[in-house]
């Protein structure tokens, strides 16, 4: 149980009285402290000798013997350093941009030859990128069956085309989900079944403007989980403007849900 020794001792209750007892209990603790952080040093190195200072120690982590470690080393008397946050906490909204972002970059490198047929159907946020050309709006992530090109063909078969399932989806509706600007839960009827898709729009829709529209959605996508949610499908939309602005593809006539895209 994370701090469960100084839950259970309660240091803080023996003081004044028990000052021995205090002094046993918080050097047992840093000892404790002293020998994780340097079993841990190979796998967080950077925050370990940032722990290692604050206790006290002398030189670097690195170099410390394995085969010298022992219980109760820590000299007594040692002055600890200065307490400075190691982990410091992350905001939740910053955090999921900064993933966002990330994921952008590896299915959109700069200077890729991948042929924009292709760099559609793997993209999963919308208006990622300037100007006129196709994306997709936000959903799940593309499954094994979509084509990826190789740099050096350019180009892809229509048996990989074949592959992405493209159908016509009506929206039911259309919410905002709490603590995501850009995101918009949609229920999606596709003809047998609706489904629960999470589009990267809510920036240039709002809610009631999407129900009862026609969607088109890529239907074989394998499910994906974000912020807590489970989004099955993927939208299709149109990058528009310095900005990226998201324009959803829809139809000028009247065509039945579950309708194939060809």
């Amino acid at each position: 149980e994370r701090d469960g020794f100084l839950a259970h001792t309660q240091p803080w209750a023996l003081v004044p009285l028990e000052l021995k007892s205090a002094g046993t209990i918080l050097y047992a603790t840093l000892d404790m402290i002293r020998i994780v952080t340097i079993l841990a040093h190979p796998i967080i190195p950077e925050a370990t000798q940032k722990i290692w200072e604050q206790l006290g120690q002398s030189g670097r982590i690195a170099d410390f013997r394995l085969d010298r470690l022992e219980w109760r080393d820590l000299k007594p008397g040692t002055k600890i350093g200065k307490p400075e946050a190691v982990f410091p906490r992350v905001d939740k909204k910053e955090l999921s941009e900064r993933i966002e972002a990330m994921e952008q970059e590896i299915r959109n490198p700069g200077g890729s030859s991948t042929s924009d047929a292709a760099k559609d159907a793997q993209k999963v946020t919308s208006a990622s990128t300037a100007g006129g050309s196709t994306s997709l709006g936000t959903g799940a992530q593309a499954a094994p069956a979509v084509p990826v090109v190789t740099p050096t063909s350019g180009k892809i078969s229509i048996e990989d085309f074949a592959k992405v399932e493209l159908r016509v989806g009506e929206v039911k509706s259309a919410e905002r989900i709490q603590g995501a600007d850009k995101l918009l839960k949609l229920l999606v009827d596709i003809g047998d079944e609706t489904r629960q898709v999470l589009a990267g729009i809510a920036l240039a829709y709002a809610p009631e403007q999407l129900i009862g529209r026609k969607v088109v959605i890529v239907a074989n996508l394998a499910p994906r989980k974000m912020r807590g949610l489970e989004s099955n499908g993927m939208l299709l939309a149109a990058s528009v403007g310095a900005e990226g602005k998201p324009v959803l593809c829809t139809f000028a006539e009247d065509i039945a849900p579950g309708a194939k895209v060809k």
